[in-house]
């Protein structure tokens, strides 16, 4: 049998992926205040808090490859934040023969370590929840219905825009045009001006459809996770107990 004939992997399906998305949700949040709240010059609360990010990745068998992706967005904050050494004021230290701020070094790392842990937490509920069932658990969590449906409207129509920009690149090419060179960037503009009329225009067709269909605000929410249990809130409150544990330790110690 060829690679071609063999069979697609199986879709990695656990008990997280099927916990109800409000709940989710919900634990994201308060691990991502827990993850702030930690005070200046702490470290053992991060070292708990990635220890049960961990975990959770691990339970979710979330591919690493995914998570590091993500971590990427980061990367601009990460670059302003290297800069705080050596230009914050306070007391020097040395490292590798280079004099730093200390308070410098603390405030970076405390910045760095705040953004990666929230980084990787909202990427492994994206490797876990489906973009539709994180708006109906937004829906579930009664967050107003304008914010959700403008969420359901730009999750459902990225896919569109890239395809319609695939579409313009490859026309663009068929007519012997090159993207990858820097003189073609005229061309390139022009091609997502013409992308954002197309948009426009397509949403515009398709919202007048919608009317005509009796549409009344609220997406249309199909196959997705039942309402979360009590015994689902208590299983992610056990879960966020450690990191909610350290974070108010450290503050009111």
């Amino acid at each position: 049998m060829t690679l071609a004939h063999q069979a697609a992997p199986a879709p990695v399906v656990t008990a997280l992926h099927r916990a109800a998305p409000e709940c989710k949700l919900a634990a994201l949040v308060v691990f991502v205040v827990a993850v702030a709240l930690v005070p200046h010059g702490q470290v053992l609360p991060y070292v708990v808090d990635a220890g049960l990010l961990l975990v959770v990745a691990v339970w979710a068998r979330a591919e690493p490859g995914f998570l590091a992706r993500r971590l990427l967005i980061e990367v601009p904050f990460v670059a302003f934040v290297l800069l705080l050494p050596f230009v914050t004021a306070g007391p020097r230290v040395e490292l590798l023969g280079v004099a730093l701020s200390e308070p410098g070094l603390w405030t970076a790392f405390g910045i760095a370590a705040k953004a990666t842990l929230a980084v990787l937490a909202a990427g492994v509920l994206a490797a876990t929840t489906s973009g539709p069932e994180i708006v109906a658990g937004l829906e579930r969590l009664r967050v107003p219905r304008t914010l959700t449906a403008v969420a359901g409207f730009a999750l459902r129509y990225v896919g569109v825009i890239v395809d319609e920009l695939a579409a313009l690149r490859q026309a663009r090419v068929a007519r012997g045009d090159d993207p990858r060179w820097l003189w073609q960037v005229r061309t390139v503009a022009r091609s997502a001006g013409t992308l954002v009329v197309r948009c426009f225009e397509r949403g515009e067709r398709v919202h007048v459809a919608m009317l005509a269909r009796g549409f009344d605000g609220r997406m249309p929410v199909l196959g997705l996770a039942a309402p979360a249990t009590a015994r689902a809130w208590t299983v992610a409150s056990v879960l966020l107990l450690p990191a909610a544990v350290g974070t108010v330790g450290t503050v009111v110690a």
